[in-house]
Formats: C-alpha cells, structure tokens, sequence
C-alpha cells in the first residue's frame, strides 16, 4: 500500500510540471516565450468575412503577415487568416508570398497600411521592407495588398 502510494506520489510529482507548463503556454508571457527565434515580424489587421452555405453562418476574422527566417538565413513571407472564434483567434489559413520568397531576400522590416485598429472595410494592405543582399544599404518597398474578395496582390513600390 505505501509502495502505491509513493509510486502515485511520484507520478504525480512528475506531472504537475508538465501540466503547469501547458496551462502557462496559454498565458500572454507563455505564448510569448513560446515563439520561435526565426520569427522576424508579424503584423495583423484588416478584416475578412465568409457566410456559409447554412442560414446565419457567418465567419469573420483578420489577416496576419509574418516573415520568418529561412534556413539559409533569408526571409520567407506567410500570410494567415486568423478566425475569430468563441474558444480565441485560430490559425485558418496560411499561404506562402511566392512574388517575395522567390526574391530570395532579407526583410527588415512589415508595416500594416493602417495602424488604426479599426477597418472600414474587408481586406489587408501591408508594406514589406527587404534588401535582395546584406550590404545594400537602402531597402526595397513592396506592397501587399488582400481586397473584399480575398484576392492578394504583391507588387514593389515605386516611391
């Protein structure tokens, strides 16, 4: 009896922490700390909204462009659709920026077209900053932008 009662003793002692570092993965500081280390930016905002084929169904979220450091030390561009749900944001779609990744570039920086936090209407604009190699000092401008339709569009800027 005392020899189950220290095996589950021990057990136990073994799956608090585990449990604890789950539950804390979910907090702001856990996510946080959770982010890989090739993350090079992520900015979010606009809107989007798809009404199914049932009576009512509707689903509405926001655009998420992040840059992650490759393999070989150059950026690869994602853009997301994060849905709002009941349980939090979720991850509904991710789809590679081929006119950017295939630059084979560096991106130093991702600004959204409006910082304001409200949208007037559906869609996303962003400008990504890149050089095509390190030791050019001026970088690029590129502009991406997602419509009401959800067509994106990825052109360099010629300011």
């Amino acid at each position: 009896m005392i020899r189950t009662l220290s095996k589950v003793l021990l057990l136990l002692v073994w799956l608090v922490p585990a449990t604890s570092l789950t539950a804390s993965a979910q907090e702001p500081n856990g996510l946080a700390a959770t982010l890989s280390p090739r993350i090079l930016f992520v900015t979010s905002g606009g809107y989007w909204e798809k009404t199914g084929e049932e009576a009512g169904s509707q689903q509405r979220g926001y655009y998420r462009l992040i840059a992650v450091r490759g393999e070989d030390n150059r950026s690869l561009v994602e853009l997301q659709h994060i849905a709002l749900t009941p349980d939090g944001p979720q991850l509904l779609e991710s789809s590679a920026i081929e006119e950017i990744n295939s630059l084979g570039a560096y991106v130093t920086d991702i600004r959204p077209e409006d910082s304001t936090g409200a949208a007037a209407q559906q869609g996303f604009g962003a400008y990504i900053y890149l050089k095509t190699a390190p030791n050019v000092v001026e970088p690029e401008t590129w502009a991406l932008y997602v419509d009401q339709f959800g067509d994106v569009q990825v052109e360099q800027s010629s300011n």
